[in-house]
């Protein structure tokens, strides 16, 4: 048995040397299908997991603790869903090997001296949030927020668009006509003209797609301009000062505070038809239990005082979106802009800004009054290059809280929740899917291809040798012989054409997983997102399974696609095939 498979394989080795030129063609093509697919998988791989990455340590942590409502309504920012008394719920966690970090989060709109944005407002604790996020340790000028002051810290884009912060990339009219305006005296004018170099004169290092030509060159006199390399901490500091003294840095938030709060009186007409038709009929039977009727009138009217049962109305009116359960208050507030982030997560250096939770808590703020819309969690061993583990589950940290909470004599009211980092980026991680499997069907057409040009190749091979099968037969050749003899063959063919592949791939993906390509240029054309979780560097990742896989399954199907060729050859009688010309 060893010995005819031995022979066999001879046989097909000898029948590639006889075709050198299509045995080459054909292996190129299945090379070239393996090397692309394997650098085309490693490089989602490594944008995705980088941009996971960049979710969990910049923007959520592991899980957020909210309200059942809060999570179902979270696109719309519903800060009338908050929670108070969190405290014990901290500890808890901190014992069960958790950092927690408070929020309240809220949208607003921001207006400076040049304009104004929307924006979403995380006011949170500065160290809580130090510990278990790592935004903070990104400024790209300025400094991260102290408790206690009424000062914010502005994502890069919107700092940009407000013209907030020390300008990074200013057109030489920009310097002249604002910039320079805020210098006191001519020291200080001198002082700012010297911090900017023409963005002509730096050079780009490394491999940077998408460059814009308008930093390089002027137009009208109007050339791009961009802060020293070598400039010093203490120079940008003056700088800073020189901005803030003459009011850049000063900015209004204008929002508005929803308050959650039973209706004293509902009309007859709305209550017939806006809220009664949307209620269950538990829910309407709830209502009408905490509501008399006027018998005059027939509009509703509040009796009861009930903490429990007043929580219980009011969510049931939040959830079929009653609005006369919500009373809104507008608020102005006067805050300085302390810094400015540039992480790398395009979600914190967008629209966003971080302000100190305790100054928020009176009429000076938000009235919070202690309340938050969410606890952020993680693991305090957590890794910042490892994802969340099934120590970091929803579940596990549900349970790690109810079980702290039980022994202080306390429980997790009903209408709490942990909510993990899926979950939140559940719309990111849909569409990160379906971009990584169209790209990698449009890879597998490659391979498709290049198994039709097996075929191609093994059916042209099998007609011009009919009458050497013929033979063979004659000679005593089992077809089970030849069909394995031309599977050989073609496997050879792929298994030459994978190991070629593998090792292009794995060459072409050395440098790709080390350094990436530099999109930076292109997400400043687009407003700085690509829609995945990444800044400029988009680097691959090490993917072992796909490596070997693709060489295996690219072998096995190579030799496959001989079979229907050679089959079909057998079928021909003896002495047809040796009198085929």
């Amino acid at each position: 048995m060893n010995n005819t498979f031995s022979a066999l394989a001879g046989m097909a080795y000898r029948n590639l040397a006889r075709h050198r030129v299509k045995t080459v063609i054909t292996t190129i093509a299945v090379a070239v299908s393996v090397c692309l697919y394997i650098f085309v998988d490693a490089w989602l791989l490594g944008i995705n997991l980088d941009s996971e990455r960049n979710i969990v340590i910049y923007e959520i942590g592991a899980a957020k603790l909210q309200t059942r409502l809060y999570f179902e309504k979270k696109d719309d920012y519903p800060m009338y869903e908050n929670f108070a008394s969190w405290e014990p719920y901290a500890v808890a966690l901190g014992e069960a090997g958790y950092d927690t970090a408070p929020r309240f989060v809220f949208t607003g709109t921001v207006f400076s001296a040049a304009g104004s944005a929307p924006m979403e407002f995380n006011a949170v604790d500065p160290g809580a949030e130090g510990r278990l996020l790592r935004y903070s340790g990104y400024m790209e000028s300025g400094r991260y927020i102290n408790p206690g002051a009424f000062e914010i810290a502005l994502g890069s884009m919107a700092a940009e668009k407000l013209k907030v912060g020390i300008p990074q990339r200013p057109t030489q009219f920009e310097l002249e006509g604002d910039i320079l305006g805020y210098a006191r005296n001519n020291g200080e004018e001198e002082f700012i003209r010297n911090l900017y170099e023409p963005a002509s004169s730096r050079k780009s290092g490394g491999v940077s797609l998408f460059s814009a030509p308008d930093d390089y060159a002027g137009r009208n006199g109007n050339q791009r301009l961009v802060l020293k390399e070598d400039i010093s901490r203490a120079d940008l500091e003056r700088f800073w000062e020189i901005l803030d003294a003459g009011g850049r840095m000063d900015i209004k938030i204008s929002t508005v505070i929803d308050l959650k709060a039973a209706p004293d009186t509902i009309r007859k007409e709305r209550f017939d038809e806006d809220l009664c038709p949307k209620l269950s009929e538990a829910e309407q039977t709830l209502v009408l239990s905490a509501y008399g009727i006027d018998p005059i009138t027939g509009d509703y009217y509040l009796v009861t005082d009930d903490e429990v049962l007043l929580g219980d109305i009011l969510n049931a009116m939040v959830r079929v979106d009653y609005s006369g359960a919500l009373r809104h208050v507008n608020q102005l507030i006067d805050i300085k802009v302390v810094g400015i982030i540039n992480s790398p997560n395009p979600k914190t250096n967008a629209n966003v800004g971080y302000l100190p939770l305790d100054v928020l808590q009176d009429e000076a703020g938000l009235m919070l009054d202690g309340h938050i819309t969410e606890l952020l969690i993680r693991s305090k061993k957590a890794r910042d290059t490892a994802l969340p583990g099934k120590s970091e589950s929803p579940g596990v940290i549900l349970a790690s809280l109810e079980s702290g909470l039980a022994a202080r004599n306390l429980s997790l009211p009903r209408d709490l929740g942990v909510f993990g980092w899926r979950e939140y980026a559940a719309d990111y991680l849909a569409v990160s899917s379906a971009d990584s499997v169209s790209t990698k069907i449009i890879i597998a057409m490659l391979f498709v291809l290049s198994f039709i040009g097996i075929a191609n190749t093994m059916l042209m091979a099998i007609l011009e040798r009919t009458k050497e099968i013929g033979m063979m037969r004659a000679l005593g050749m089992t077809d089970g012989d030849l069909v394995i003899a031309y599977m050989l063959e073609a496997g050879m063919i792929g298994f030459i054409g994978s190991v070629l592949g593998v090792t292009a791939g794995c060459l072409i993906n050395i440098p790709m997983v080390a350094y990436g390509i530099d999109f930076s240029s292109m997400a400043q054309a687009i407003g700085g997102d690509f829609g995945y979780r990444i800044t400029s560097y988009f680097r691959s990742a090490w993917n072992i399974r796909t490596i070997i896989g693709t060489g295996i399954i690219a072998t096995v199907l190579s030799a496959a696609m001989a079979y229907f060729p050679t089959r079909r050859a057998i079928r021909m009688p003896v002495s047809e095939s040796l009198r085929f010309e």
